[in-house]
């Protein structure tokens, strides 16, 4: 009988803490926690006068990420993991050694596997030059740069069980890939490898503001461009740094993250509708200088960020993707700067940049026709957008795609933006460009796609065509 008795008294047990996380939601608030996620709203029964289909699974959506309690176990599963396996409890992150944590997502890139085949390597330097003849045909000086990941920098404090598999992953082939090709990069890997202290953060991703400071210095450097130098003024350490990782491991954690101060005012200040510098555009004047720059970047330039504005009269920093090299001109801009973390090398090329597309004086006509390439045509405004997919097996792997477009009047040829594989299982490459509307005579054109094969211009045949009004 008392056998019995136990495992009723079990049972209700069992029974009573599965419900606490579905009844403790009527009591249980908690509002300071770290994470930035956005958390699934509670669903609707209806929607615009019609039952919703899916309130059942976005009912579990929106427990899944309120139910009582959640943080707490997520902070006491990272806790545990952490303290007696040395793993991080967040499958996004790696927990390295002396308090160090880095993304999960750089650790291909930190084994030198690589994720660009040659195609890809090859499209991803056209699209850099291509971008470098744009900004020179209008006047104008263009930089490229990668963030290193942070355990390619420091690689010490990575677990000792993640092993590199080759020498050269994507960052080192695509770097001898854009030395050939005569594209200006500032080398960030080299200059951060000269430092003997660390120039990123322990519990977030990015590089410190003194981090900032030297990868300003190294850009501005390559472009000939006059700079502070931050190497002779003076600067206090705080710990107030909120770490992305660190949240991301431990939602109620309170760790700050130490930063650098430096004792120097900027008097560059940011234009009217700025909220934070992870804006998706920010514009910014410094009355003190002349020049006015454009600069592509991702979360690395939220720190990067003022150390350029200080040294340019106007700056507009985007984060916009397409990437809109016509700003360039819309800003009245004299300097491009595109600014890339390592780890994102294989989206560099996902989609055709905004700019006008250039002309080509070509003389071969491909006179195979291969069968199984697309195009889709897009209209706005501005422009006439142009993309589609080539056969891996119809294209050499460095060949330039052209873009015949005829009309009665007369014949245009551009050169395309090749990009990469929209799913890494098909041997499908992308390509893409924009024609601009006020360039384009009124009536009707039909296109076809150009590319070598073996050596031989081939030819798509007329796949598609659009009417100027």
């Amino acid at each position: 009988m008392d056998k019995k008795r136990s495992y009723r008294v079990y049972c209700r047990i069992f029974f009573a803490v599965l419900w606490i996380p579905l009844l403790g939601m009527v009591f249980y608030q908690r509002q300071d926690v770290n994470q930035k996620q956005m958390l699934s709203p509670f669903p609707h029964i209806q929607e615009n006068g019609r039952w919703n289909v899916h309130f059942l699974s976005e009912l579990g959506e929106y427990f899944s990420d309120h139910f009582a309690f959640r943080w707490e176990m997520i902070q006491a599963n990272s806790f545990i993991k952490g303290k007696v396996f040395g793993m991080a409890g967040e499958d996004s992150v790696i927990q390295g050694t002396d308090g160090y944590y880095f993304y999960a997502d750089s650790l291909d890139s930190y084994q030198g596997k690589v994720s660009l085949d040659e195609r890809e390597l090859y499209g991803t330097t056209r699209v850099l030059a291509l971008i470098q003849e744009y900004v020179e045909s209008q006047g104008g000086a263009f930089i490229f740069t990668t963030a290193p990941n942070k355990n390619t920098l420091y690689p010490q404090y990575m677990p000792y069980y993640y092993r590199k598999i080759c020498e050269k992953g994507d960052l080192e082939l695509l770097q001898e890939r854009i030395a050939e090709a005569g594209i200006p990069y500032a080398d960030l890997k080299e200059a951060f490898d000269r430092e003997d202290e660390v120039l990123y953060h322990r519990l977030d991703s990015h590089w410190n503001n003194k981090g900032a400071a030297l990868a300003a210095g190294v850009i501005l450097d390559g472009l000939g461009q006059g700079h502070t130098d931050y190497e002779e003024i003076p600067y206090e350490v705080r710990e107030d740094f909120d770490g992305d990782l660190y949240e991301m491991v431990y939602p109620l954690g309170r760790k700050k993250d130490a930063n650098v101060y430096y004792e120097k005012a900027f008097a560059f200040s940011y234009q009217e509708g700025f909220k934070s510098t992870e804006d998706m555009s920010i514009h910014t004047e410094n009355p003190e200088k002349e020049r006015s720059a454009v600069v592509f970047r991702d979360s690395f330039g939220n720190s990067l960020t003022p150390f350029l504005a200080e040294e340019y009269g106007k700056g507009y920093f985007s984060r916009t993707v397409p990437y809109p090299v016509d700003a360039l001109t819309e800003e009245e801009a004299d300097t491009l700067i595109f600014e890339i973390v390592e780890r994102h090398l294989d989206i560099l090329a996902k989609e055709a940049p905004r700019m006008p597309a250039p002309v080509r004086d070509y003389q071969e006509w491909g006179q195979e026709e291969i069968p199984g390439q697309t195009m889709e045509v897009e209209e706005d405004e501005k422009y006439v957008k142009v993309s589609g997919t080539l056969k891996g097996d119809a294209l050499d792997t460095d060949s330039e795609i052209y873009v015949r477009c005829v009309s009665p009047e007369r014949t245009v040829i551009y050169e395309a933006f090749p990009l990469n594989r929209q799913n890494r299982e098909e041997k499908e490459y992308g390509y893409g460009m924009y024609l601009l509307q006020e360039q384009l005579e009124p009536g009707t054109y039909i296109m076809e796609v150009l590319c070598r094969n073996n050596g031989v211009w081939v030819t798509s045949g007329y796949i598609n065509s659009f009417t100027k009004g």
